[in-house]
């Protein structure tokens, strides 16, 4: 049983880790993220990435094409919260930033997401994962075309099917 002393103990630490994590990323230099995580760490943004990062090899790859095609990516806190026992935490963001180059060169996008931070060891995190919308930054950086009022599955599909029409899936 965690006791009032500790409890407050691991608020702070999340409160001053948020802080940490939010002036790292918006640094933009991979180093200062990864001085944050574990070498062994779980990192899960299969909203970007392909996979699952383990280790900080894998990490700075992830991190680095995240600086390279938004160079100019930025992160405000909208709200954090913490689990009962202090344990875990989600950052509530918004994130803003410049399209990639070439196909959105010029737009900008501004969604909304958060940070899931699952587990600590020794004071830096050891398994993470994102949530956010990557289909409303294509949409808002007009590499996508609008919704037109369809549903979540339904313009998933029209997407699919508009990709079959022109020869580019099968």
């Amino acid at each position: 049983m965690t006791g009032p002393g500790e409890l407050d103990q691991r608020r702070r630490f999340l409160d001053g880790f948020c802080d940490r994590w939010l002036a790292a990323f918006n640094t933009r230099q991979t180093a200062a993220v990864l001085a944050l995580t574990t070498g062994d760490v779980l990192w899960d943004d299969q909203v970007f990435w392909p996979h699952p990062c383990h280790g900080h090899t894998e990490l700075a790859a992830y991190l680095d094409k995240i600086w390279t095609v938004m160079p100019d990516v930025e992160f405000t806190e909208r709200q954090r919260f913490f689990a009962p026992d202090g344990s875990q935490g989600i950052v509530l963001f918004r994130q803003r930033g410049s399209g990639p180059p070439g196909p959105a060169a010029g737009e900008r996008f501004e969604i909304e997401g958060c940070d899931i931070f699952l587990e600590f060891r020794d004071g830096l995190l050891s398994h993470y994962q994102a949530e956010y919308e990557l289909s409303e930054m294509m949409r808002q950086l007009k590499m996508l075309p609008p919704r037109q009022g369809q549903i979540g599955g339904a313009y998933l599909l029209s997407l699919l099917r508009a990709g079959q029409a022109a020869g580019t899936y099968r």
